[in-house]
């Protein structure tokens, strides 16, 4: 059994690694489980007061994790010891994950088009986690610890008329989910010092011909800072080994259009899905700093 177990999840990894869509066999085979991204904090929303329903933020007091690594919390794959209740709480966080992102209409859970959802909607999901707990088993009180611990701060949670509602502050390919309502638009180049994206050295050669493609999601994702800055939480994997640089005013001229998440990503939907290597400004190996001709790939 714990073979088995085991293998299923480093099956999760792997499809994490190699960015398995949310709507292939692989996820039907082994769902209701979330997608590998546990890591937990609560976020305050930012998002468009004409949106927000008298909204308020629950307390923006967090404690941030200092675990190291892939920044995607506890990897249980390599068998970590875990205590009993924060294995569920990271395992309810994970699987909040993935219906916030991606399973919403799956599960018809209704979702606004800002991505939030109620609660006590969510909770009634007949679903179970990969710690084997029913959703319906949680509480609120799970739900804003499982918020509290992300580091990430991947979730915002708010009461709006003495109701709770929880997001993903980004990351989603439901189409319901709008770019206007979701995040704050990016008007300036001089609104970020960088933008940034990370990738691996084998994929160079597929992105110098084809671009940044935001796949299955709604957003090509980019950084406001690297890996190593303290106050970049998001946007990128830890363990990337290239960086590609944007040249924001050039593409905000151009008519692309750019956004920020609540937890600090920044986002496009380039052209037609498509962000094209004529706005790269320049790539770098990381954690090298060793600069990249474009011709030498």
């Amino acid at each position: 059994m714990r073979a088995s177990i085991g293998s299923a999840l480093r099956l999760f990894r792997l499809s994490s690694l190699h960015r398995v869509p949310p709507s292939s066999s692989f996820f039907k085979f082994f769902c209701p489980v979330s997608a590998p991204h546990p890591i937990l904090l609560l976020c305050m929303d930012k998002g468009n007061p004409a949106d927000s329903h008298h909204s308020k933020p629950f307390s923006s007091s967090a404690t941030s994790s200092k675990r190291s690594g892939r920044g995607r919390g506890r990897d249980f794959s390599k068998g970590d010891s875990v205590g009993g209740e924060d294995h569920r709480i990271d395992a309810l966080g994970r699987l909040m994950t993935r219906i916030l992102r991606h399973m919403a209409a799956e599960v018809n859970l209704e979702m606004r088009s800002d991505g939030f959802v109620r609660v006590g909607d969510l909770l009634k999901l007949n679903l179970t986690t990969y710690a084997k707990v029913p959703l319906r088993a949680h509480t609120i009180e799970d739900v804003k610890e499982a918020v509290r611990r992300d580091n990430k701060q991947r979730f915002s949670l708010l009461e709006e008329n003495g109701e709770l509602v929880v997001r993903a502050n980004q990351g989603h390919s439901i189409k319901t989910v709008t770019s206007e309502s979701l995040l704050k638009p990016i008007l300036s180049a001089n609104e970020l010092q960088v933008c940034v994206h990370g990738t691996y050295k084998k994929n160079l050669e597929s992105i110098l011909q084809y671009g940044l493609k935001r796949m299955e999601r709604l957003h090509v994702h980019f950084a406001s800072g690297l890996p190593s800055d303290g106050e970049v939480i998001s946007g990128m994997r830890r363990d990337v080994n290239m960086l590609i640089f944007l040249d924001l005013r050039k593409a905000l001229q151009d008519g692309m259009r750019f956004y920020i998440s609540d937890n600090k990503v920044i986002l496009t939907e380039g052209f037609d899905g498509i962000v094209p290597a004529k706005y790269f400004e320049k790539m770098i190996t990381w954690p090298g700093r060793h600069n990249i001709p474009f011709g030498q790939i």
